[in-house]
C-alpha cells in the first residue's frame, strides 16, 4: 500500500520583505519599486494575451 504524502504548508504570516526595522524612506522606496514591478508585469501580461490572440486567429 502507498504511503500518503505529507502536505507542505508555507507560513503566510511572514512577508518576503519584512517591514520591521525599515525606516519610512526605505519603505516608501520599496513600495514604489513594487508598484513599478506590478505595472511592468501587468503590461507584460497584456502583451502576452495580445500575442496569444493573434496566434490563435491564424
Amino acid at each position: 500500500m502507498a504511503k500518503p504524502a505529507e502536505a507542505v504548508v508555507e507560513d503566510q504570516t511572514t512577508d518576503s520583505l519584512p517591514d520591521e526595522g525599515v525606516d519610512g524612506d526605505k519603505l516608501f522606496l520599496r513600495q514604489l519599486k513594487e508598484e513599478e514591478i506590478r505595472a511592468k508585469l501587468d503590461e507584460f501580461a497584456k502583451e502576452l494575451a495580445r500575442v496569444k490572440d493573434l496566434r490563435d486567429a491564424h
